[in-house]
This record gives structure tokens, sequence and C-alpha cells, in this order.
């Protein structure tokens, strides 16, 4: 695995995604929505600090989720119609690289926008006089723990969009993913509940496969988790980290048995 043209490929794909326009369109929105979040926080007066960051934090999220998703679904399926991969893998380009090129150019990207957003939502907060040594360290974790879902989505995303030849399919699956992995509680209570051996084994087997979205919830972990908060980060890195390879090797095995 040659590390050179996988940021070769990683950086083509950063520049491209760039001047997609799904990815300029969704920052446009992004823009809009925090500005309006800014607007609607004169609602909450006393509170007016916690709403913008609370609207923000989830504005950064939801937005960074459909970019990533988007992009990464429509990447592959876009240059295998386009006959772009056939020139790619020409170049003495191993599928590996393609992988990891593809996957971390998108990513790189998503987390531009992310700092994008981020920025004019601290701007914001500063400007209604928001405490940023106080409250900026606890900040700045949440933002990068839902960074880590969309690395994780991203990955899953990828999986879809070689396992599947339809956009559309790819794109429902990777939000049913995103949903479902945020219900996995749920889904864990529901097999206890469940007499049928059959049912519960399933319900079993969906809470083991699914991702496990609470250990990168910080918002939770910030209240919920006070003491071991540093803890409960590098667990979810790890398992963002782990879920995430399992992901793109499965996206690898996929796109082995493509005949390009």
């Amino acid at each position: 695995m040659n590390l050179g043209r996988i940021f070769s490929l990683s950086r083509y794909t950063f520049i491209g995604n760039l001047r997609s326009k799904i990815f300029l369109v969704l920052i446009l929105f992004g823009v809009v929505l925090l500005s309006g979040s800014f607007l609607l926080s004169i609602l909450g007066q006393e509170q007016e600090i916690r709403i913008l960051t609370d609207l923000g934090l989830s504005s950064v999220e939801v937005l960074s989720l459909f970019t990533a998703i988007f992009l990464i679904v429509n990447l592959v399926l876009e240059q295998i119609e386009q006959k772009t991969i056939y020139l790619l893998l020409t170049r003495s380009l191993t599928r590996s690289e393609y992988i990891l090129g593809s996957y971390l150019g998108t990513v790189s990207a998503v987390f531009a926008g992310v700092c994008a957003m981020t920025v004019l939502n601290i701007a914001v907060l500063l400007f209604k006089g928001w405490d940023f040594r106080q409250e900026g360290l606890i900040y700045f974790a949440q933002v990068f723990m839902s960074f880590e879902k969309i690395i994780l989505i991203s990955a899953i995303g990828l999986f879809f969009s070689l396992f599947s030849s339809s956009g559309v399919v790819a794109l429902i699956f990777t939000f049913f993913i995103w949903t479902s992995g945020h219900f996995v509680h749920e889904l864990k209570f529901l097999a206890e509940k469940v007499t049928l051996p059959a049912v519960k084994l399933f319900f079993k087997a969906v809470y083991f496969v699914l991702p496990h979205f609470q250990y990168l919830n910080a918002r939770d972990a910030a209240i919920i988790f006070q003491g071991h908060f540093k803890q409960f980060a590098l667990e979810g890195f790890l398992y963002t980290l782990c879920y995430s390879s399992a992901a793109l090797m499965l996206a690898y095995a996929s796109f082995r048995k493509k005949e390009f």
C-alpha cells in the first residue's frame, strides 16, 4: 500500500468535494440555520446562550451527516457511471488505496465544513457573551465526538455504495443505520421482553451489529459522565476506530468482487 498514492487521491477527492454543488448548498444551509438559531435564542432570554449552543451543535451534526452521506454515496457511483474509476485503477492504484483515498478525501471535506460551521457558531456565542474559557473545552469535545459519528457513518455509507449499484438504495440503508444506531438500547429492551426465541435472537443480533451512537453522544456524556468524561471520550474514539475499520474492510471486500 503506497501512502503517496493514497494522499494524492484523497487530495483530489477533497478538492472535488469542495467544488460539489451538494456540499456548497449544505454549507449555505448551515449558515442560514445557525443564523436562524441566533434569532431563535431571543425567545430564550436568560437561556439564550444554552439555546444557541444546543441548536448550533445539533445543526453542525445533522448537516455534516447529510453532507457526508450524499458525498460518500455519490462519489463512487458517479465515478463508475462516468468511467473515471477505470482511469484511476489503471494507474497502478490498488483497490485498497482507492477505498482509503476516497474515504479520507471525503471525510476531510466534511471536516472542513464542520470547522466552518463551528467557527460561525462560536462567533455568535462570543457575541452573546459566552464564556469561552469555562465552556470552550467541553464545546470542542462535543463537536469532535459528533464528528466521530460522521467518520463512522461515512465508512458505512461507502460500504453500501459499493455493495449496492443504486444510489437511492445506498442512501436509504445508510440513513436507516444512522437512525437505528440511536435506538439500540430500545432494541435491547425489546429483546428482553420478547418471548419467541427466534425473534429474541434476531433483536440481539441487530443490537450487536448496529453502531452504538450513545458512545459518541457527547452532549449526554457531559452531563451523565462528568467524572469520567476522559474515559468516555477515549472509549468513543476506540469504538469509532474499530467500527469504521470493519466497515471499510467490508467495503473493500465488496469492491474486490466488482469487475473493472
